[in-house]
């Protein structure tokens, strides 16, 4: 099947038109999956299958969903293995969340565990995950926030405020990419999408200079043709618990 097949089977599945959904649907396969919000759609399948990543979501009442799943076309490869790491860290981070902290921890901590999967996969390699992070070797391979506020937009309001006078809080320097910076509280719902992407054009220029020689260019280069990897669940912030309602509800 090709991208433009894939969606229209997806729209079919889920009642919508395509000015229904709350957004224009990720259908990307192959290296395709490593443009972020790529919607190009191609026509025509591709003649080898090797990744598929679909970011799609679905509106009701008013309210989005906004779901991502990665797959690979073959069970048993070094790409296979990477998603599967990527789901569980995933999960792992989400069972830490608990209302009253801060949104931006969840997305550093997610970096101390990209770095943990780049030592694991051997595509980083002589050095420590805490230097990894430090030195922003985990930035290329996640060039975006660990999620948002989900509501009546996708990427609902108020990612930034942090009071009822409206005081905003920016990104940090580091990660100017995050779409929240709020201290969580009981009844937000929340995305959590971590990735780990292979864009030559982040990874260009760490090709050069000193930290060249940690980066496993070989390994990296050969997981290119595969784009890169989404997990994306929707979440529910109560007093005492987290409701992953991409799970409980199995959408995905």
């Amino acid at each position: 099947m090709s991208e433009f097949d894939i969606n229209q089977a997806y729209l079919t599945a889920t009642g919508h038109r395509d000015t229904d959904v709350p957004y224009s649907n990720i259908v990307a396969l192959n290296e395709h999956a490593s443009v972020l919000h790529y919607t190009k759609l191609d026509h025509r399948a591709p003649a080898e299958m090797r990744s598929f990543l679909l970011d799609a979501g679905a509106e009701y009442n008013g309210y989005a969903a906004d779901l991502t799943r990665t797959w690979a076309a073959h069970g048993d490869n070094d790409f296979a293995h990477l998603i599967k790491d990527v789901n569980d860290e995933q999960q792992a981070l989400i069972s830490t969340m608990k209302a009253g902290t801060s949104y931006i921890d969840y997305h550093i901590q997610f970096h101390q565990r990209i770095a943990k999967l780049l030592r694991k996969h051997q595509l980083v390699t002589d050095m420590s995950e805490e230097a990894m992070v430090e030195n922003d070797l985990t930035g290329p391979f996640m060039p975006h926030g660990i999620g948002h506020p989900l509501g009546l937009q996708v990427h609902d309001v108020a990612g930034f405020m942090q009071d009822d006078t409206g005081t905003q809080l920016a990104a940090p320097s580091k990660y100017p990419y995050l779409r929240c910076t709020r201290i969580i509280e009981p009844r937000m719902v929340l995305t959590i999408e971590p990735g780990i992407y292979f864009i030559e054009s982040l990874l260009a220029p760490w090709r050069e200079g000193p930290f060249s020689k940690h980066f496993n260019w070989q390994k990296i280069d050969a997981m290119k043709p595969f784009g890169g990897i989404r997990i994306e669940d929707n979440v529910v912030i109560h007093e005492n618990s987290i409701e992953n309602m991409t799970r409980d509800l199995k959408l995905a």
